[in-house]
């Protein structure tokens, strides 16, 4: 985990982390949030609804957009954080089994308020963007 300080983050600091999407996410986070819906658990049923666009069940998209979480709390800034705005953009499908790459990096800083405003992406192993996002991080320290 990294421990930056508002003062040791400089506009254009970057960091990258892969994360693989596997079944027992999708169903831990199904557990979790009751989402019930057959597009993310129906390989069947999103192949006929996806008019061929899915070739298999398709993973929360919130379970992805956790990884922005992961992004900010673990890597920039890291140990001092706390996430206070987040818009995004979703791309394209993930399917359980995808290897997703996150980077993100500081795009702005605002000195009164020790704010970072971070851009976010997603990309998948065949490096195509699945999500974007932009991101505003207090950071405590």
């Amino acid at each position: 985990m990294n421990e930056y300080t508002f003062s040791e983050i400089r506009e254009g600091l970057t960091e990258t982390f892969e994360k693989e999407i596997t079944e027992e996410m999708e169903k831990a986070f199904r557990h979790i949030t009751g989402d019930e819906n057959p597009l993310h658990k129906d390989d069947t049923f999103a192949m006929e609804v996806g008019n061929g666009k899915f070739r298999q069940h398709v993973s929360f998209g919130m379970l992805t957009a956790s990884l922005y979480s992961t992004m900010a709390g673990v890597y920039l800034p890291g140990k001092y954080s706390l996430i206070h705005s987040l818009e995004i953009k979703f791309q394209r499908p993930v399917f359980a089994g995808d290897v997703l790459r996150v980077t993100g990096k500081v795009v702005q800083k605002q000195e009164e308020l020790k704010l970072l405003c971070l851009q976010v992406k997603i990309t998948n192993q065949i490096n195509q963007c699945v999500s974007k996002a932009n991101m505003k991080v207090l950071v405590l320290r």
